[in-house]
């Protein structure tokens, strides 16, 4: 049996993280596209429980609103404990990496 954490068995997805925290830091711009896919999700409204998205949703604007949760953002970002594992499970951050990005990640732990 599979233990229900065993996604977070892979080292690479911290390392995923660590490098948009990176991305994110070096262009802020990048939180619009969280902003805007969990516009798009919960408007789509097929999803059961939008909680995390719009916690997500509180974070990335008060993160746009101050240089203090800017960098509290990015640190929750970076960690690796159980709750930041839990929120990151419903990510809005599709897109924020590229194609290309994401494929060293993948490439990586699938070979």
């Amino acid at each position: 049996m599979i233990p229900e954490d065993h996604v977070w068995l892979n080292p690479l997805i911290h390392e995923r993280w660590l490098f948009t925290a990176d991305k994110i830091e070096r262009q802020p711009e990048l939180l619009e596209i969280p902003l805007q896919n969990i516009a798009r999700w919960i408007a789509m409204d097929r999803l059961g429980d939008v909680r995390p998205l719009i916690l997500w949703r509180e974070r990335i604007e008060k993160a746009q609103s101050s240089p203090e949760a800017f960098a509290d953002l990015l640190a929750f970002l970076r960690d690796d404990g159980e709750d930041a594992r839990f929120m990151k499970s419903c990510s809005p951050f599709p897109g924020v990496l590229s194609k290309e990005e994401r494929r060293r990640f993948t490439c990586a732990w699938t070979h």
